[in-house]
């Protein structure tokens, strides 16, 4: 089976602790890991039943109320997939799907008020999301740190910087489109 970058992130969290399929999905919104890597249900349960099958990972059952649930574990082929994973020194280029930047990229066939409109709205969702970061991702990421984990409060704090710089990029922009001749 070759291991997709998606594979990774559900070994890495089953080491980290997060066992099954919903507390994967919980910590990567909590974490607001989806602004980097979107996973939803409908990937992380086949993945992590491919990943079992290919002897990644096992399971035993850990029954919650009325459903089954699974509390899955590395193998020891899993703890050596994805140290070898994060030991790789090739980076891929990042990639950033974003459709409001999409739609930003388009704005010249707006009017300059339906412009200004995509501008705005474009920075109150960065106001939105760096607000998100800082009363909730940077905390879950401080009390994670108090656990020994570093690294999801330093991604906390470069998601609020990066918000931080967008509010500003597109409030910088704003001013621009609104000093230009109207179209």
């Amino acid at each position: 089976m070759a291991l997709k970058t998606s594979s990774y992130l559900i070994l890495g969290l089953v080491r980290g602790g997060m066992n099954s399929g919903y507390a994967i999905k919980r910590f990567i919104e909590e974490q607001r890991m989806s602004v980097f890597w979107a996973t939803t249900f409908a990937q992380i349960y086949p993945e992590l039943s491919d990943l079992e099958k290919a002897g990644y990972l096992t399971h035993r059952e850990d029954p919650h109320g009325a459903r089954p649930r699974h509390a899955y574990t590395l193998t020891a082929k899993g703890e050596r997939a994805l140290m070898s994973w994060l030991r790789r020194s090739r980076i891929p280029p990042m990639e950033l799907r974003d459709e409001g930047l999409l739609r930003l990229a388009f704005a010249d066939n707006l009017s300059r008020k339906e412009a200004i409109s995509l501008i705005r709205r474009l920075r109150a969702r960065s106001e939105e999301a760096e607000r998100e970061f800082r009363e909730s991702i940077i905390p879950t990421g401080e009390a994670l740190q108090a656990l020994g984990l570093r690294y999801p409060l330093v991604i906390g704090r470069m998601g609020a910087e990066y918000h931080a710089w967008a509010v500003k990029h597109f409030t910088q922009l704003e001013a621009e489109v609104l000093d230009d001749e109207p179209r």
